[in-house]
């Protein structure tokens, strides 16, 4: 297996080495005519500050074993984008070693998805548990989102501070457990991602519930399970929280919770129902959501 990879990661050194001419590059073309299509091997090895002949054997697919450092400096020389790094990563015996960034909003396309499946609430979120997009179901599945500072948007906090969250979850803990579980998980996907300290240095400062899961260190991506959400605008929800990612990029997910039974159905379509009438207009007038009992 390893020969077919080595061979496979030469081939591909090849064919985007071919594509490339010296002045994309920044290199002088000279006057002489060329021989080869593209860079030359020296040229590459050159830009990449690695050896002529060590990266001749990596283009002859020879078991040389790149380091993570020495595939980067390549990518950089060969001009590789994010998603040519990561299959030069994956051929060269380093899956996951090129993470991709996490967007700060998901694309209109997305948007568009989650809108479509109403009335089941649906949500694209980060490995921190920022919500990127989510349709109106999962912004007033609880309260509503939208009445919070955004600053404290984020699903992971709000499980661990916020009253209405804290009282919106029937088992407060199991469900704690469960975020932390999966928080840890992403973590180690992503663990040098300077993203992660202000959230974990804010969870650790405001809540001693997270600080003994996060030290249990238990990591899990949550099999499947029903939820009890108790809603405040239609009442106790049994919904199973369906997670994809996102092939654009694996570190966004899309998370929709659907109904585990027909009363469930039929209160998430009250809920929707509500919303289309305009019987919320904003943050200031989410109380109108409310029942009156």
């Amino acid at each position: 297996m390893a020969d077919v990879r080595s061979r496979e990661l030469g081939a591909y050194l090849r064919a985007r080495r071919d594509r490339l001419s010296p002045a994309d590059v920044g290199l002088p073309v000279g006057g002489s005519r060329r021989r080869v299509k593209g860079l030359r091997r020296e040229e590459v090895a050159v830009l990449a500050n690695v050896g002529s002949t060590w990266y001749t054997w990596l283009e002859q697919g020879r078991d040389v074993q790149p380091s993570v450092e020495v595939l980067a400096a390549i990518a950089d020389a060969l001009r590789l984008s994010s998603d040519e790094r990561r299959h030069l990563f994956l051929l060269g015996g380093h899956p996951g070693a090129e993470q991709p960034s996490s967007p700060d909003r998901a694309s209109g396309r997305l948007q568009a998805l989650l809108d479509s499946l109403s009335p089941q609430p649906a949500v694209v979120m980060n490995p921190w548990f920022e919500p990127l997009a989510y349709n109106a179901s999962f912004r007033f599945m609880i309260d509503d989102l939208e009445a919070l500072p955004a600053a404290d948007r984020n699903c992971a906090y709000l499980h661990f501070t916020h009253p209405d969250w804290i009282a919106g979850h029937s088992d407060h803990e199991q469900e704690c457990a469960a975020v932390v579980a999966k928080l840890r998980a992403y973590y180690g996907e992503s663990v040098t991602d300077p993203a992660w300290t202000p959230l974990l240095d804010r969870l650790r400062e405001e809540s001693p519930l997270f600080v003994r899961l996060w030290d249990q260190a238990d990591v899990s991506t949550e099999p499947e399970r029903v939820k009890r959400i108790r809603s405040l605008h239609v009442g106790s929800l049994y919904v199973r929280a369906i997670t994809m990612l996102v092939e654009e990029n694996p570190r966004t997910r899309v998370v929709v919770y659907q109904p585990a039974d027909r009363t469930t159905q039929e209160r998430l379509e009250e809920l929707a129902n509500r919303i289309a009438r305009g019987a919320v207009d904003g943050p200031a007038s989410v109380r109108q959501l409310r029942p009156a009992t």
